[in-house]
């Protein structure tokens, strides 16, 4: 996202504490406050910044294949490296929770019809729920990609109880 949409995303929501990732840079908000003063008007042309936040294996892993396969009915037909949601999800976010003993497909991390996935088991949907929650108070904070943001509202207002 660019510097002022970055900004505006962080007003929105009233966060002091992420770091800020540009590259391999990191900032945090009053550095990054005084470089947008010391740039001005050219900080509307400065793209590739990214919030850095602190989410749990699976909202991050959640994250990045929402924004890869929102648009997809099932996994089935695509040939999904797991090892690369990984990847990109520890160099988005920082990972809180690191077991790995579950969460290991997409299908498990994100299923693509949660009613069908858990059928009568209401704790592991209530689960779910919970994980795509925060996510969905907040998509432009976690989610890029408009179309994903709005996919993954309306998925939670679907499992919603």
């Amino acid at each position: 996202m660019d510097l002022v949409t970055l900004f505006e995303v962080l007003e929105k929501y009233d966060v002091k504490y992420h770091s800020i990732i540009n590259g391999d840079s990191s900032f945090n908000l009053k550095l990054l406050q005084k470089f947008l003063s010391d740039l001005k008007d050219a900080a509307n042309r400065l793209d590739g910044f990214t919030i850095k936040s602190s989410l749990s294996r699976r909202r991050a892993l959640v994250v990045i294949l929402q924004e890869r396969y929102y648009k997809l009915k099932s996994y089935d037909k695509e040939l999904i490296v797991f090892s690369e949601i990984e990847d990109e999800s520890k160099r988005r976010f920082k990972i809180k929770n690191r077991d790995k003993s579950k969460f290991n497909t997409p299908q498990e991390t994100h299923p693509k019809n949660p009613f069908n996935y858990y059928g009568n088991d209401k704790n592991s949907l209530k689960e779910y729920r919970e994980t795509i929650g925060l996510l969905a108070s907040m998509p432009d904070f976690y989610i890029v990609g408009n179309e994903a943001q709005d996919d993954i509202v309306k998925l939670y207002h679907i499992i919603e109880e």
